[in-house]
C-alpha cells in the first residue's frame, strides 16, 4: 500500500502557502494577494515568451534560452535518437537569494548587509 506524503513533509511551499504567507506579511487579504500572485506569474510568462528578460534585483532573472539539438541514448531500446533544438526558460539566481541559501536563514535581506572584498586571485597553475 502506497502512502502519500504531504507537501509540508517534503518541505515544499505550495502556491496556496505562498499566497497565505505574502498576505500575512503585506497585510493584504487573500483575494488581493492571490490576484497579485496571478498577475505576477502572468506578466513573467508573457514577457519571457516575448524573449524579454524579467529581472528582480537581488532575487533573480527569468529568460528564454536556446537549447541545441543533440543525440542521446533512448531509455527504451537504447538506440540513438536526436532531440530537436528548442527553447526553455532559465532562471539565474540573484545575489541576495544566493546569499540566503548559503546562510540558510529565512528572510535574509541585503539591508544592512556588509559587503566583503573579493578574494585575491590565485596565480594560474600554482597551489
Amino acid at each position: 500500500m502506497k502512502t502519500q506524503t504531504s507537501a509540508k513533509e517534503q518541505n515544499i511551499v505550495s502556491k496556496d502557502d505562498l499566497i497565505h504567507q505574502i498576505a500575512a506579511k503585506a497585510g493584504l487579504n487573500l483575494k488581493e494577494t492571490s490576484q497579485a500572485v496571478e498577475a505576477f506569474t502572468e506578466v513573467v510568462r508573457e514577457e519571457v515568451a516575448k524573449g524579454h528578460e524579467v529581472r528582480l534585483m537581488g532575487f533573480g532573472a527569468w529568460n528564454l534560452r536556446s537549447v541545441a539539438a543533440r543525440r542521446v541514448k533512448s531509455i527504451r531500446g537504447g538506440q540513438q535518437i536526436t532531440l530537436p533544438a528548442h527553447k526553455r526558460v532559465g532562471f539565474s539566481v540573484g545575489a541576495v537569494l544566493a546569499q540566503a541559501a548559503q546562510e540558510g536563514k529565512p528572510g535574509t535581506s541585503s539591508a544592512g548587509a556588509k559587503k566583503s572584498a573579493p578574494a585575491p586571485a590565485r596565480p594560474v597553475g600554482k597551489k
